[in-house]
């Protein structure tokens, strides 16, 4: 006899018409018996300091996304099973490119979560950085309160280029054995004057080879296919969202890495969806801005590389 209750399967209702598609689906049944479950490591966010939000993974190379009190839960669980519905209009599956896979979501004893991809994968030696996007990291529906909080972290570099460094954990050194660390602060103090330091600590400048020009020659490739996307998608606005950067330091070692190898060996992908807003037919200049930015300080490190 099927053991679930009837809010599980609920869950699992909404997700039956996709799997027509190639998406993998995750059954809340297999989350609700796996044990290995356990926190993942962050480096921004919620859960990197509210243990209550943290975010859950297991060996099958998904993670449980707890959701948030709405509407800012319910906003960023919309947005998923939007953009990845078989009735998602072409401008709303054009995301799908640039976002984790979505798996549904479930109820476990400690809440309700979003079962989406672990973007570390098999990595070995993931290097993840958090870049939030915007100038602007709060929607329309913000109270003052919220306004003015948001619009006094991360002033220098927010405002002048449109993005915050939320926090990084990279594998630095000639065998890349040393594993630092850089929390909010260390983004907190970035200015004009400073603001390239960031992309050289992520890319270990001291000990970078032809192979990581290689691949973060892909990650630029990547983050110019999401301003391609900006620069004409009128759907939705997004606030307080960020991309995630993930490559693999293992990769690095390699004797000579190939541009598939590369490829493999990085992610780019944009999170965090709890303030996504109709654009009512404008582009959303805001992110656009800060994607132009951050661009151009990847593409001006590659050449000093």
């Amino acid at each position: 006899m099927d053991s679930r209750s009837s809010s599980e399967e609920e869950e699992t209702n909404h997700l039956r018409p996709w799997r027509k598609r190639t998406l993998q689906i995750i059954s809340t049944e297999k989350w609700r018996k796996t044990s290995d479950v356990t926190p993942l490591p962050q480096v921004a966010g919620h859960g990197s300091w509210d243990k209550s939000q943290a975010i859950l993974t297991n060996k099958d190379g998904c993670i449980l996304k707890p959701i948030q009190a709405p509407p800012r839960g319910v906003r960023e669980l919309e947005f998923y099973q939007e953009v990845n519905s078989v009735t998602a209009s072409p401008e709303e599956a054009q995301f799908l490119p640039f976002i984790p896979k979505f798996f549904g979501s479930c109820n476990k004893r400690n809440g309700k979560f979003m079962m989406i991809e672990n973007l570390t994968g098999a990595m070995k030696k993931p290097c993840i950085m958090d870049i939030k996007v915007g100038e602007k990291t709060y929607g329309p529906d913000a109270s003052e309160k919220k306004k003015a909080s948001a619009n006094a972290s991360y002033m220098g570099t927010k405002k002048p280029f449109g993005f915050s460094v939320l926090g990084m954990g990279v594998y630095q050194g000639k065998d890349k054995e040393e594993f630092v660390v850089k929390s909010k602060d260390y983004g907190k103090a970035l200015n004009k004057d400073s603001i390239n330091d960031f992309v050289k600590e992520y890319f270990d400048k001291e000990n970078a080879t032809s192979n990581t020009k290689l691949l973060m020659w892909d990650m630029i490739k990547k983050l110019e296919n999401i301003k391609e996307l900006f620069s004409q998608q009128k759907r939705f606005h997004i606030f307080g969202s960020s991309i995630l950067f993930v490559y693999d330091a293992e990769a690095l070692m390699s004797d000579e890495l190939s541009e598939d190898d590369a490829k493999n060996a990085n992610v780019v992908k944009m999170i965090d969806f709890a303030h996504v807003h109709p654009a009512n037919g404008e582009i959303d200049e805001n992110y656009y801005f800060g994607l132009i930015n951050l661009i151009n300080i990847f593409k001006e490190f590659f050449t000093s590389i």
